[in-house]
């Protein structure tokens, strides 16, 4: 459908050029790459009412594996869901408390130490940089 030409990173997910030009690319020629990926596997544009989502939550990982078409309402309702909250008990004030997935990795990867602490200020306590 489209040839995926080049590939940026921008607002938090990656963005491509394609051959011929998506139609609903922006000023620059681009599109989000996520759709693109599951629009070329299904041979058809997704629907205003339908949304790409990353299965574990990285917006890097656009391999089709970890996408899948959801209705703006599942969409919604799984983003919703307080079950798939992690549970953490914060080593420098020893306070409990909750975080998405995809927020406490991305938490985890930003801090040398691998620690995710319940505020800013508790991680400046414990990991001056």
């Amino acid at each position: 459908m489209h040839e995926i030409i080049s590939i940026c990173r921008g607002g938090g997910y990656m963005y491509c050029k394609t051959s011929p030009l998506h139609p609903k690319s922006n000023s620059n020629g681009l599109y989000p790459l996520h759709r693109v990926m599951l629009e070329n596997k299904l041979g058809r544009y997704l629907l205003s009412t339908e949304v790409a989502h990353h299965i574990d939550g990285n917006k890097f990982n656009n391999t089709l594996e970890n996408l899948m078409v959801l209705s703006n309402r599942e969409h919604a309702i799984l983003h919703l869901r307080k079950d798939e909250m992690i549970n953490s008990i914060c080593p420098c004030c020893g306070k409990e408390f909750q975080e998405k997935p995809c927020y406490y990795k991305l938490r985890q990867k930003r801090n040398k130490s691998g620690k995710v602490f319940c505020s800013r200020s508790c991680g400046v306590k414990q990991d001056p940089s």
